[in-house]
């Protein structure tokens, strides 16, 4: 009897040994038995859709593949968000410089416009009144004044 459990331990042993080196066939691969993701696309992610997205449970927790999937995901609207964002701050940006620039031109044209009529004012100066000319005047004032 001792010489029956010995060859079948030996026997053991070699199919464990050919086993290891790959010659006893391979297992096979099965397709996850976790259902798609009810996500939609990257651009159209809103917050309400990761409130109500419920990962599907393993044996030992989450599922990996599920996990990696969604945060994939998230990480690229995230991405995009950013980009698009970082887009709009600059043409706001580029819209403010341009304003100040448009009304540092029409303050600068004001000016000139100001200077200018000043000048022709300047050359224009008007006649001073003589001295009778201006007695006169406040004579017919001081008569209209008791008239009142």
């Amino acid at each position: 009897m001792l010489v029956v459990l010995v060859i079948a331990g030996l026997a053991v042993i070699a199919c464990v040994v050919m086993v290891s080196l790959g010659h006893g066939g391979e297992m096979a691969e099965f397709p996850p038995d976790v259902p798609p993701l009810e996500l939609p696309a990257a651009g159209q992610m809103t917050p309400a859709d990761l409130i109500a997205l419920q990962l599907p449970i393993g044996l030992v927790g989450y599922s990996t593949q599920a996990v990696d999937e969604t945060l994939h995901r998230v990480s690229v609207a995230l991405g995009e968000r950013d980009t698009r964002i970082a887009v709009l701050e600059q043409r706001v940006t580029e819209l403010s410089y341009a304003r100040l620039q448009a009304r540092e031109e029409t303050k600068q044209a004001e000016t000139k416009q100001a200077e200018t009529k000043q000048a022709e004012d300047s050359e224009r100066e008007p006649e001073v009144p003589s001295a009778p000319a201006r007695e006169g005047w406040d004579g017919d004032r001081a008569d209209a004044e008791e008239a009142w």
